[in-house]
C-alpha cells in the first residue's frame, strides 16, 4: 500500500468515525432531551442551537413531534375494544381488564388532545355517550361473568356506533369481532 493509498484510508476511517460521532452526539441530545425534558417540551420549546459534531457541522434540527389525529386514536381505540373482547370470550379477565383501562387511556387523550374535530365536539360526546357504558364495563369485567360482559360490551360497541353517526361518520360502524386478527397473541389466560 502505498503513502496516498494509506493516507486515503486513514481519511475514509476518520471521516466515518467523525460520521458516528456525530450520530451519537444526536442520539445522547435526543436521549438526553427525551429524559429529561420529555416529548412535551420538545413541542413547547425547540433547542436554542443544535449540538455541534467534533468536525464543527452543526447536527440538523430534530424532527417535530408527531401528533396522530382522531383517526389514529380510533385506530387504537377499535384495537383495546377488540382485543378486550377476545380476552373476555376466553375468560382471561386480566388481559380484558387491561384492554379496557387502556381503551379509557386513549380516551381521555382524545378528549385532551382533540376535544373538537371539524366543529364536532369530540370530547363532550365521549362523556355523554361512551363514559356511563365504561363504568358498566368496569363493573362487568370485575364480576368476570361472560353474560353481563357481553351486554355490557354490546352498549359499548351501539354507543360508538351512535358516537360516528351523531359525527357524521355513520360510515364507520364497530362490531364484536367473530374471530382475532391478532394471530400473534395468545388470549387464553396462562396456565398456572
Amino acid at each position: 500500500m502505498s503513502l496516498d493509498d494509506s493516507m486515503q484510508a486513514r481519511g475514509k476511517v476518520t471521516a466515518r468515525c467523525t460520521i458516528a460521532a456525530g450520530a451519537a452526539s444526536l442520539i445522547a441530545s435526543v436521549v438526553t432531551l427525551s429524559v429529561v425534558g420529555g416529548a412535551q417540551t420538545l413541542a413547547q420549546s425547540p433547542p436554542a442551537k443544535p449540538p455541534a459534531t467534533p468536525s464543527g457541522q452543526a447536527v440538523p434540527d430534530l424532527p417535530k413531534v408527531y401528533m396522530p389525529g382522531l383517526g389514529e386514536f380510533m385506530l387504537v381505540i377499535q384495537t383495546h375494544h377488540a382485543k378486550m373482547w377476545l380476552a373476555a370470550r376466553e375468560k382471561n379477565w386480566a388481559l380484558a381488564e387491561y384492554q379496557l383501562s387502556e381503551m379509557k387511556e386513549v380516551f381521555s387523550e382524545v378528549q385532551e388532545l382533540v376535544p373538537k374535530y371539524k366543529d364536532i365536539p369530540v370530547g363532550d360526546m365521549i362523556d355523554a355517550i361512551v363514559t356511563g357504558v365504561i363504568a358498566d364495563m368496569e363493573k362487568a369485567v370485575e364480576q368476570k361473568k361472560l353474560k353481563e360482559f357481553s351486554a355490557a360490551y354490546g352498549k359499548l360497541t351501539a354507543a360508538c356506533n351512535d358516537c360516528h353517526k351523531a359525527a357524521s361518520r355513520g360510515f364507520i360502524q364497530i362490531r364484536k369481532p367473530t374471530r382475532s386478527s391478532f394471530d400473534n397473541e395468545e388470549f387464553r389466560p396462562p396456565r398456572r
